[in-house]
């Protein structure tokens, strides 16, 4: 019958219709032994990958983060994060500068009648720093570069409606400076004649300068003024001529009334008090110097003959002069550039025709061998005075800086030996009481002052700390990114002080875009006076401030904003209204002797970091400006405006401006280092469940191939 002979069943047909070979492949590869070993190794895998991804992964990622906080070697030095660090690049961080000016508002009241003054904060005006390094080296664990700033203005991160051509008035630090290192406005007035139409005859020149001295300041105030009215009327046809060669009677006759002939305070533009501007008093008293004593007295082949023999006696002795003949040297050579920016001051008012005539009849001199210059005054932010956005300074005419690389010793990172040419500073003369330094001790340290033959009464500061972007990194483990931070302190240099600052860890954790940062901040109590803060004036006059009169040449100090943790008294001789309408006062700051949580929080100093890696996630540093006028040295009863001022108050210490400088750790670092955390995070889970799963599959190979073993046994036994 054709039912027995055909196919039962589909199946059965497509069996008789398969090759042999074929059909015992199919079942070969199917069956419980082949499959057991499958899922052993399948499992084994699992269990060598979770190891690997849970033990070998962290220790990659380590290394890499390990390496990624220093800068050894030439092809890492080329990357735009080390070259130009707050640039446009995708890992750079921007860096800007907020500040804030304390806007005299009754100058000339407090000028004629000794009113208390009356202070304004207004800003923030934000600048962004652009930090660009040239011929930079890498030997023997330590990077040797060179290094320029500039800076722009950014109106949208600025105070509303606020522009950087906004005037504020302040104190002139050119006339601070050129006035006390003359020792009053008296002296300066001699040394000025002496160096023009007294220069060969100095007979009845006290007389003379006597009789004349008020008209011969306010000539030169507005000389130095950036009033276009005040430049012509001091400089009227060949009037500058005149008087340097024949004296004050070129001048007798010219009116100088009004607020531009004062000198002690100045209006200028945000732009000029953030990025320098020129100043024809510190230039003449420099040209005039370089002119008479570096050129004609020979002073300049005597400081050639110096270079590599400078801790000789000799060298040693005329130091001061060789330091001075230099910035003069200088001040010549860059005289075309600041020149200019009065010529276009004057030019806006009466046009570049008459700006031309008139920079021929002044600055314009300087060429002539004529001690007319203007020199380029620093900035409270660039600190060149000069303008580098658009042209880059030759690197011939920048300092050398020299970091550790932290290559060698982690503990090290970024470490400076020399800033700016200098590895150490000559800071604090010694003095009998805590007081400030009189203009003769001033004067007198910049000829001793030297730290190539240090003297006992004196204390230099070594240049050392880092510069607070990086600590040694706790690196990361099969946990994931190390969550403590156990340095207790960090040394940073502060530039504004000339010497290194310890931040201390707060053992505070704050948040930063969901990462954990641990904050550094220095000690409220850093400048109280105390035995070791006395080596360098910390705390002197009062407690809250530390004096630099021996470095910048006249009374000038640098502290926290509103003089934070420092004596009250600091903020009683005048009034200062904060942005907030609150008059800055020891009771309106503090509550029960405790700084309010506002202000803290606005004015503090710190730097944030994140353990792992020991980056600076975040930083803010906060610092403030102050002046004093000291007494004169012919008068020691009269303040150092002892010509056109002398009722003034003597070392009344006024603040100036206050800055924040920032800085927050660029976007795509954030994501990178998010995107490392989250992958450090699934290193234990992916650990236990390959180990987990692993084990599982080779356990379950293990049954199939104990069943495999088992089948074998049993059709065998059938066959016997």
């Amino acid at each position: 019958m054709a039912g027995s002979n055909g196919a039962h069943t589909p199946s059965e047909a497509y069996e008789k219709v398969t090759t042999p070979g074929k059909a015992a492949g199919a079942k070969g590869r199917c069956t419980p032994n082949v499959i057991g070993k499958t899922l052993i190794g399948v499992g084994a895998f699992f269990v060598v990958l979770g190891v690997l991804y849970g033990t070998v992964l962290p220790k990659i990622i380590d290394k890499k983060i390990q390496s990624g906080v220093v800068t050894c070697n030439a092809k890492d030095a080329a990357k735009d994060t080390y070259m130009d660090p707050y640039g446009d690049c995708k890992d750079c961080s921007p860096y800007y500068y907020n500040l804030h000016m304390f806007n005299v508002t009754n100058a000339e009241a407090h000028l004629k009648n000794n009113e208390k003054l009356q202070l304004q904060e207004v800003g923030p005006y934000v600048y962004r720093r652009r930090q660009i390094k040239l011929d930079v080296k890498i030997e023997n664990e330590r990077a040797t570069y060179k290094q320029y700033t500039y800076h722009t203005f950014e109106a949208e991160m600025s105070c509303d409606g606020c522009t950087d051509q906004d005037t504020v008035i302040g104190y002139d630090v050119g006339y601070l400076n050129v006035i006390a290192q003359a020792g009053g406005e008296r002296a300066f007035l001699k040394r000025l004649a002496l160096g023009a139409f007294a220069k060969t005859n100095q007979t009845g020149l006290d007389e003379v300068i006597r009789a004349n001295e008020v008209q011969m300041m306010k000539w030169v105030n507005g000389l130095n003024s950036f009033d276009p009215v005040a430049l012509k009327t001091v400089s009227s046809g060949s009037t500058v001529l005149q008087f340097l060669l024949s004296g004050p009677s070129a001048i007798s006759s010219l009116e100088l009334d009004g607020f531009s002939y004062n000198g002690l305070f100045v209006s200028r533009t945000i732009s000029q008090w953030a990025l320098g501007y020129p100043s024809m008093l510190a230039g003449i008293g420099l040209a005039s110097n370089y002119n008479n004593v570096c050129v004609t007295g020979g002073m300049n082949a005597k400081c050639t003959a110096c270079v590599g023999n400078e801790g000789t006696a000799e060298c040693l002795s005329i130091w001061n002069e060789c330091r001075k003949c230099k910035t003069g040297a200088k001040v010549k050579a860059i005289n075309k550039v600041t020149c200019a920016k009065l010529v276009s001051i004057y030019g806006a008012r009466w046009g570049e025709t008459e700006a031309e005539a008139w920079s021929k009849g002044t600055c314009g001199l300087c060429e002539q061998d004529i001690p007319l210059c203007a020199a380029p005054l620093p900035g409270i932010i660039e600190k060149s005075g000069l303008d580098y956005s658009t042209t880059a300074p030759s690197s011939s005419t920048l300092n050398d800086y020299v970091m550790r690389t932290g290559c060698d010793d982690k503990n090290f990172i970024n470490e400076y030996e020399q800033y700016d040419g200098y590895r150490n500073t000559a800071l604090w003369a010694k003095l009998e009481t805590n007081r400030n330094p009189t203009l003769s001790e001033i004067i007198a340290f910049q000829s001793y002052g030297n730290c190539a033959n240090p003297m006992s009464n004196f204390s230099c500061s070594t240049v050392r700390g880092n510069d607070a972007t990086s600590l040694k990194p706790g690196g990361v483990s099969i946990s994931g990114f190390e969550k403590e931070l156990d340095q207790a302190t960090s040394n940073i240099y502060l530039l504004q002080a000339n010497q290194n600052v310890t931040l201390y860890n707060q053992y505070t954790e704050v948040d930063f875009e969901s990462i954990t940062l641990h904050r550094f901040a220095p000690a409220k109590d850093l400048l109280n006076p105390t035995e070791i803060n006395a080596e360098f004036g910390t705390g002197t006059p009062y407690a809250g401030v530390q004096p630099l009169a021996f470095t910048t040449n006249f009374l000038a100090y640098v502290s926290y904003p509103l003089f934070l943790y420092g004596d009250k008294e600091l903020l009683e001789p005048y009034d200062l209204k904060l942005l907030d309408g609150v008059i800055a006062k020891q009771d309106t700051l503090y509550e029960n002797g405790v700084l309010k949580s506002e202000y803290e929080d606005l004015f503090m100093t710190y730097i944030d970091i994140e353990a792992g890696t020991g980056k600076t996630m975040r930083a803010r540093k906060r610092l403030q400006a102050s002046y004093a006028l000291s007494y004169s040295v012919a008068n020691s009863s009269a303040v150092m405006t002892d010509v056109l001022w002398p009722n003034l108050q003597a070392e009344v210490i006024v603040p100036a401006y206050y800055g924040e400088e920032s800085a927050t750790a660029a976007p795509k670092r954030v994501d990178y280092y998010k995107t490392i955390k989250s992958l450090l995070g699934s290193l234990i889970p992916v650990l236990i469940v390959g180990i987990v799963l692993g084990l599982i599959l080779v356990g379950g190979g293990f049954f199939y191939r104990r069943r495999a073993a088992s089948a074998s046994g049993k059709s065998a036994a059938g066959e016997v």
